[in-house]
């Protein structure tokens, strides 16, 4: 399982090294805009937008291995197409080709697979320290390799490490076990009925929207505003960064072992909200942090509700699903952020995120608090038995997995 959260920081590492400075990068490409580089910006997350929920269907039926290694390879490719852009909209298709090999949601839905109940939080709380590292050498390494070959050359190894990710995932990463359930195939219509998952989903799409915007107007303030070098980017992030990473395990910490993850999502939506405040009174290094801080509070309990919430039938969909949310609100985080800027300037992008900012905090005091399940693993069992349970109100999900029948009951 480590391999595969492996594989999730190479692919992350080859997306976040370009983010410090393509906004500064595509300003200079022909045909270049803010709305233009807004769109550069969140491109990638249009195709993951729309095809995630696809690569987890085909990865229920085909499996998840080969499928991960297509997408991949389909990385590659749009990171060569990159690298090689000599206009925006060139650019603007190669990060679309990027996104279009949409695997977030079937690597987290084989990280489901590989887990038990009382594993999975500490495996995705691994997971987001794996990310969280990939972040910190991509806000170092991004910023100083880009100022001393190119832009393109941080291209170049993404499309080499998605390579590596490939051979990885041959070589290191075990086979799923196979695991029966009682129902039909998840339905999405399903899935969205779900009102806790819904404000699960809705996080993501905050997070990962100001996550776009931050990192488009970061740059542009601190380069063309302030004046800095493009390579000393990385002396904002990284301090940022490292209040973020120990913010991660406090978040886990309340959200897995003292059954508060209302309050880690309600800190977290505060947190990023109040970066925009910082920016607005152009304490602009404090919302770096702030908003670092909030962000990896959220990160690792995402995708752990989620696959906890779900039902084991509706997983990989509700994991694909989860991922094409947040990734909608990458784009149009950047696509809104080049809008905005573009035509009304700073303070009236910030004021309209800290206005949707306050809506969510809104939506998140009507959250539930997750009290889990209890679980029962028998390893004798019958049709009889089964249907039983089946029929059972109190029995939330059950399953076979690894011919142990596992029952989740309501608390």
């Amino acid at each position: 399982m480590n391999y595969l959260s492996l594989i999730m920081a190479i692919r992350f590492l080859g997306l976040f090294i370009v983010l410090p400075l393509l906004a500064v990068y595509a300003l200079k490409l022909q045909g270049a805009s803010d709305t233009t580089i807004g769109i550069a910006l969140g491109a990638y997350a249009l195709s993951q937008m729309f095809l995630q929920v696809w690569f987890g269907k085909l990865s229920d039926k085909y499996g998840r291995k080969h499928i991960i290694a297509i997408g991949l390879i389909i990385l590659a490719l749009g990171s060569i197409v990159c690298a090689v852009s000599d206009n925006i909209w060139m650019l603007i298709f190669g990060r679309i080709l990027q996104g279009a090999g949409a695997i977030g949601g079937v690597v987290l839905a084989y990280l489901n697979d590989l887990a038990t109940e009382e594993t999975r939080g500490k495996i995705f709380a691994r997971m987001g320290q794996f990310i969280a590292l990939s972040f910190a050498i991509a806000m170092v390494a991004g910023p100083i390799l880009g100022a001393k070959y190119g832009v393109p050359f941080l291209f170049d190894i993404t499309a080499g490490l998605a390579i590596l990710a490939i051979i990885l995932l041959y070589f290191k990463v075990p086979s799923a076990p196979e695991v029966e359930h009682f129902e039909e195939s998840a339905k999405i219509s399903e899935v969205i009925k779900n009102r806790e998952l819904l404000k699960v989903y809705f996080s993501g799409f905050m997070q990962k929207g100001m996550m776009t915007i931050i990192f488009m107007i970061t740059p542009l303030i601190f380069v063309n505003e302030l004046g800095w070098e493009k390579m000393d980017l990385w002396k904002v992030y990284v301090p940022a960064l490292v209040f973020g990473i120990f913010a991660m395990p406090f978040g886990a910490i309340m959200a897995e072992k003292k059954g508060k993850g209302k309050l880690v999502f309600i800190l977290s939506a505060i947190l990023m909200t109040s970066s925009v405040i910082a920016f607005l009174v152009h304490f602009y290094i404090t919302g770096v942090v702030l908003f670092f801080i909030g962000f990896n509070m959220l990160e690792p309990i995402l995708q752990s509700f989620t696959g906890k919430i779900a039902r084991i039938h509706e997983k990989a969909t509700a994991m694909s699903l989860g991922n094409s949310i947040q990734y909608s609100g990458i784009f149009l985080g950047g696509l809104i952020a080049g809008i905005v800027k573009q035509y009304f300037g700073y303070s009236a992008l910030f004021y309209l995120i800290l206005a949707i900012g306050i809506l969510w905090i809104g939506s998140l005091f009507t959250m539930k608090e997750f009290k889990g399940f209890e679980i029962k693993e028998f390893s004798e069992f019958d049709d009889k038995m089964i249907e039983k349970l089946k029929n059972d109100e109190n029995v939330y999900d059950l399953f076979i997995k690894e011919e142990i029948l596992i029952v989740k009951y309501k608390r």
